[in-house]
């Protein structure tokens, strides 16, 4: 069975401690016409193309779950270090927080699907218009950036199988 390695190329550098989860509710950012280009809401897939995550508001955060995983016919779909399903995994929460530049940049956590691990992660959409992913134990410096695409393929299945990646 294929495993899903956009978790394990994110968190392969980092061996440190796991996050501590977090008790403080972030400050809202308003969104306007302005901002809204920088809004990474919109499904994403994950840089060696095998799943799709959708990110959409959830409350004053944005909220990241895994809507599709790219599997053979066979494959059986991956369970959570809880033994359910990797379908519709919430693995991303985070707030909004400007930028001296005035540019916006979402800041929380990024959840390991497989282990429950929860690290620090922040990202924003780039002038390439990809979704700059960075997850990181204790400080940015200590963790890696990935680039995601937006998805423009068909939406999955109940059980988030899909056949073939597409990006755009």
């Amino acid at each position: 069975m294929r495993r899903i390695g956009f978790v394990a190329l994110l968190f392969g550098v980092v061996s440190l401690a796991p996050l501590a989860p977090a008790n403080a509710a972030p400050p809202a950012v308003e969104a306007s016409a302005q901002t809204a280009g920088q809004m990474p809401t919109g499904r994403w897939m994950t840089p060696d193309h095998d799943a799709v995550i959708q990110i959409v508001p959830c409350g004053a955060e944005l909220c990241g779950q895994i809507v599709g995983m790219v599997l053979q016919p066979t494959d059986a779909v991956p369970r959570d270090w809880a033994g359910a399903s990797q379908c519709d995994l919430t693995i991303i929460r985070a707030a909004a927080e400007r930028e001296s530049d005035g540019r916006l940049v979402w800041r929380g956590t990024i959840v390991n699907p497989r282990n429950g691990t929860a690290y620090h992660a922040q990202f924003r959409i780039g002038a390439d218009h990809q979704l700059h992913l960075r997850g990181y134990v204790g400080l940015p410096i200590f963790g890696l950036t990935q680039r995601w695409t937006s998805y423009t393929g068909p939406a999955a299945p109940a059980d988030c199988r899909l056949s073939q990646p597409s990006a755009s």
